[in-house]
């Protein structure tokens, strides 16, 4: 015959002083976090195989103290790296054959480990001070800077080490 649980057997741990939930209610634990992997399938089912009130176990689920361990132990699994891993090869997988949604979530997990450029200009002159000529001039000084320099003859100079020059 079924057995309401109650919410006696909460014992103190004599190591961390905390309270320990009763066998029974870890038992029922440890099955709920389990997931799909669940053997039996059903709450149902589970309070027949372990001789327990199917309202023993929702006045379990109520329980404060219950539901921190549950909380807590499953922040736990939910955040365990292989099971994350699972997920985003799954998304790939929906993503490659062309589910768009997948693909967007997919590329936002990705985005999370690209790194990030930021570009710094370090620039002392005043643009906004110059006049349309001297920002002219400027603009022309930088662009000679990449032009090949004009020698008598036709021919660049080289820098002195053997370089070839170019005709101009």
């Amino acid at each position: 015959m079924a057995q309401n649980g109650g919410g006696k057997g909460w014992k103190t741990d004599p190591k961390s002083g905390e309270k320990a939930m009763p066998d029974r209610w870890a038992t029922f634990l440890d099955w709920l976090l389990l997931g799909l992997d669940r053997s039996p399938a059903t709450q149902k089912e589970w309070a027949a195989e372990n001789d327990v009130h199917e309202d023993s176990l929702r006045r379990w689920k109520r329980d404060a103290r219950f539901v921190r361990e549950w909380d807590r132990r499953a922040a736990e699994l939910n955040v365990h790296p292989e099971r994350t891993q699972r997920v985003i090869d799954s998304l790939f997988a929906q993503a490659s054959q062309g589910d768009v949604k997948a693909a967007s979530l997919y590329l936002q997990y990705v985005e999370k480990f690209t790194p990030k450029r930021r570009l710094v200009v370090d620039d002392e002159r005043d643009a906004l001070g110059l006049s349309d000529a001297e920002l002219a001039d400027e603009l022309e000084a930088l662009v000679a800077e990449f032009r090949p320099k004009e020698v008598f003859g036709g021919v660049a100079e080289g820098d002195g080490e053997g370089d070839v020059g170019s005709v101009v």
